[in-house]
């Protein structure tokens, strides 16, 4: 017979076995997509900024070549999980990633960065 707190027990693991397994805007296995891009930016990161801070784009695959100045920063796009570039102090990266049309956030996900004003906007028509 199968008491209470075994069920009670089993319950709990499953559920943090699910809490687990979600994952997070900005740990995921994120795969780029394959193609050549359809448009390509270059941005710089600075403490505590991005140029340009405001692009837009077509629908499709973008990248971002993104370079620091000054610092570690990263730039990772609200809702695009897993989607991440990071750079340190006089280094560059480039990521890819496929938009559908839509207003975008991207931001520094350095702690601090993104109160600091780190973010800009990404419109895809």
């Amino acid at each position: 017979m199968v008491s209470k707190l075994s069920v009670v027990a089993a319950a709990v693991a499953v559920g943090t076995l699910s809490l687990v397994s979600c994952g997070s805007d900005s740990g995921g296995a994120y795969v780029p997509p394959t193609g050549p891009p359809i448009k390509t930016f270059q941005i710089s990161a600075d403490n505590f900024s991005f140029a340009p801070s405001k692009i837009s784009a077509p629908a499709g695959i973008l990248q971002f070549d993104l370079k620091s100045a000054d610092g570690l920063h990263d730039l990772v796009i609200e809702g695009i999980a897993g989607f991440q570039v990071e750079v340190t102090s006089g280094s560059a990266r480039s990521g890819k990633v496929d938009l559908k049309a839509g207003k975008y956030t991207f931001y520094c996900d350095i702690a601090g960065h993104r109160a600091q004003g780190m973010v800009g906007t990404l419109t895809v028509k």
